[in-house]
């Protein structure tokens, strides 16, 4: 039941390097593909699970013919006894028993996250894990393929959401958000994650003025794979504006997003980018957080950011959630879009995430529910900040009232009954993400038959409310293998094939973290670090000289402080 297809070997694809010299689509829709469809393996339960928010790494160095790759899964409430790791030795197959991480510290299971560190060098194939706690993140070595790790370090003090990334023979990156500040910082390890030396603010331009007050991290921070020397580094965030810190203090909503670029190794973080501004003309309360960004690079050297969200959370019957993109095709300084990723006419996307590999090959996973449209955290708004939903969806949204009949209308909202949530995993592909007017994507496909959570879905972080629900955390994840196939990991508290109807009472199920592996259908390129994957080096393309037309600018609403978990969850 959970093996992996046996032609997988030979699946391992090359893609031309090209720009389609097509229209930017002043309204972002997707666009279809004839490609064949992805297949999917049964869920896996990884042992002992009851998490949410798993992240997900891959060892390309371990990988033969892409069907026996190492990898490794975390998550912050991984089990009752909290954060745990789980390794995989033959592609996501099977997995062993969990290890648990961050044990000595009595306020551990905040955040968590995974890399490998690719090598050349004897520090190959080490798992490096971290954890949040209140006053630091604590980082811990595995030279043993993660089945046991080291005493461990503290760094990134004031710390919230720390990212992990690793890099050649010996260097790691920690980016996280401070705390306190409000501003993005990096700290460098240069002996494996041993210990970290020296933190570095992000947040360095100050003509990105809004930013100095609140701040949100992206998934992930990014080394330039197109840069020989390693010195290029990324890191992606949103900000609020001054004049919305004003007007609702002390805290504004988010939707503005920049590129913090480093190209001396992380010594100064001169460069800021605008990825993109939201639209906020005529009252439009434009939602892109919930609740990360993601950002990636390319074997080409193509960056790309993706979220999911709205364009307007006061009328969200008219402007659904979906999943959005926009690329660069000159290392942040342009960018094109954004694009919409899913194809549903209406329906309900979030906690979207995504994988690259090659040029313009993609890998994007959401939670949807393409059946109903309506506000996944059941109010508009965040707390603090909830505003009347203007179009028929209320303050309960995705939930059905929690079992209550319809209530009566009253102005502005009208006699619509809130929509339930019947949320599966979905993703859908693209190998030419790369292209100016937006890419093809293969239509959106259940990873998983069942439905495996209902009501609604928080994608503000903390700060959901009352009505929403918080569950699952707050992100999923998608990784590449060298076969070119996909592995996903998600938090699920339903396993059932029947839908739920309005008015209907739901309650959470026993939350699990679960893998699933691509078992056929297209195969993307193989990733860098995995054997014959060469880093290409383009030339500027000339759809990047082309006008870039209409642009339909979105960002990410919520507030700095919504990752913090205070006394952090269990």
């Amino acid at each position: 039941m959970h093996g992996l297809s046996k032609a997988r070997a030979l699946l391992l694809c090359v893609f031309a390097l090209g720009i389609a010299l097509t229209g930017v689509a002043s309204t972002p829709v997707g666009r279809a593909s004839a490609v064949t469809p992805p297949t999917f393996g049964a869920p896996i339960k990884l042992p002992s699970s009851t998490g949410g928010e798993p992240s997900l790494a891959i060892d390309y160095g371990s990988c033969t013919a892409g069907v026996n790759c190492k990898m490794y899964i975390v998550s912050p409430n991984g089990t009752a006894s909290g954060p745990a790791e789980w390794y995989s030795y033959d592609s996501g197959a099977s997995w062993g028993t969990p290890v648990q991480i961050d044990t000595a510290q009595p306020t551990h299971g905040g955040d968590t996250d995974v890399t490998v560190q690719p090598g050349p060098g004897a520090n190959t194939g080490n798992v490096i894990v971290t954890d949040l706690n209140v006053s630091n993140s604590f980082v811990q070595v595995s030279a043993d393929h993660g089945k046991t790790f080291n005493t461990g370090f503290p760094t990134a003090y004031e710390d919230d959401r720390p990212w992990l990334t690793a890099y050649g023979a010996s260097t790691v990156y920690l980016a996280y958000h401070d705390f306190v500040g409000e501003i993005p910082i990096v700290c460098k390890s240069t002996d494996g994650g041993i210990t970290f030396v020296s933190c570095t603010h992000a947040f360095t331009n100050t003509s990105v003025s809004d930013c100095a007050e609140n701040t949100v991290p992206a998934r992930y921070f990014v080394v330039d794979p197109t840069d020989a020397t390693g010195n290029t580094l990324n890191f992606m965030y949103s900000c609020s504006t001054l004049a919305e810190n004003a007007a609702h203090p002390p805290y504004g909503p988010l939707h503005d997003y920049y590129l913090a670029q480093s190209t001396d190794g992380g010594t100064t973080y001169l460069t800021t980018h605008t990825v993109f501004h939201a639209d906020t003309t005529g009252g439009k309360a434009p939602n892109y957080a919930n609740i990360f960004g993601n950002f990636a690079v390319d074997a080409a050297g193509n960056y790309y950011a993706m979220f999911s969200g709205t364009a307007d959370d006061k009328h969200v019957l008219s402007n659904p959630f979906h999943v959005y993109y926009v690329w660069s095709p000159d290392k942040g300084k342009t960018w094109n879009g954004p694009y919409r990723v899913d194809t549903d006419a209406a329906g309900t996307h979030t906690l979207a995430s995504f994988a690259v590999s090659g040029a313009g090959n993609i890998d994007a996973v959401w939670y949807g529910d393409p059946a109903n449209t309506g506000e996944p955290n059941g109010q508009c708004g965040s707390t603090g900040q909830v505003t009347a939903c203007q179009d028929g969806t209320t303050y309960v949204g995705m939930d059905g009232q929690n079992g209550k009949a319809c209530p009566a209308a009253t102005p502005p909202a009208t006699t619509s009954c809130p929509v339930t949530g019947n949320w599966k995993v979905y993703m859908s592909q693209t190998t030419n993400a790369n292209t100016v007017g937006g890419a093809t994507w293969s239509a959106p496909q259940a990873i998983d038959a069942n439905y495996r959570h209902y009501g609604t879905i928080c994608t503000n972080g903390i700060v959901c409310g009352g009505a929403s629900d918080r569950h699952l955390l707050d992100f999923i994840s998608v990784a590449i293998d060298c076969g070119g196939f996909a592995h996903v990991t998600y938090g699920a508290d339903q396993n059932t094939s029947v839908a739920h109807t309005v008015p209907q009472s739901f309650t959470d199920g026993a939350l699990e973290t679960d893998a699933v592996n691509q078992t056929g259908g297209q195969a993307l390129a193989a990733p860098l670090g995995c054997a014959g994957a060469a880093v290409i080096t383009p030339e500027v393309p000339l759809a990047a000289l082309l006008p870039l037309g209409a642009v339909f600018a979105i960002g990410a609403v919520g507030l700095g402080r919504r990752r913090r978990r205070g006394a952090l969850v269990a």
